[in-house]
């Protein structure tokens, strides 16, 4: 598995957190072969990383995004790219709230709260290949930091289901 994350504009040990919950939840078996972390603040120099680099992802292998806020717009451009050269993909976005992600991309989105869950389009929830929603609602922050303790409803098409984000993020990198 070749996981990138692309967090948005906040402290990095936010994003610290975020990766000792999720690779803590993970079974050794789903650990990731490859995983990267490209700021938001990088994503000029992402695009030519993830065309020709030297630690590109393979092409022959789905790359999976977990973006989170601004990161959200980063990824788009980088992911529309990786699917032209060929590659597939799937993209989690958490809180991308105003962010269309129209296209051929394999989208599941997490938001903090369930406004926010129910005022993004592009894809819509019934769209979406998931979603998940916090319920009661947390802080924006506290979603990246703490997926293990934001619990809400998720969908996986299959009806909703209480859950944490955490378990809906592990759920959708299958």
């Amino acid at each position: 598995m070749q996981i990138l994350l692309c967090p948005g504009y906040h402290s990095s040990a936010l994003t610290h957190d975020f990766l000792q919950a999720l690779l803590a939840h993970l079974t050794p078996s789903r650990t990731p072969d490859r995983l990267w972390i490209l700021p938001v603040w990088a994503f000029p120099l992402g695009l030519p990383w993830l065309l020709n680099g030297d630690q590109a992802p393979q092409l022959d292998q789905p790359l999976s995004v977990i973006a989170f806020s601004a990161g959200v717009v980063a990824a788009y451009p980088l992911l529309m790219a990786w699917q032209s050269l060929g590659g597939s993909s799937r993209l989690i976005a958490m809180d991308g709230w105003g962010m269309p992600l129209p296209g051929n991309l394999t989208v599941y989105r997490i938001s903090h709260d369930r406004w926010t869950h129910q005022t993004t389009y592009m894809p819509s929830p019934a769209e979406s290949k998931g979603h998940f929603y916090c319920q009661p609602a947390v802080d924006h922050l506290e979603l990246w930091q703490r997926p293990q303790l934001s619990r809400g409803i998720g969908d996986w098409g299959a009806g909703t289901q209480p859950m944490t984000a955490l378990e809906f993020i592990c759920g959708a990198l299958g």
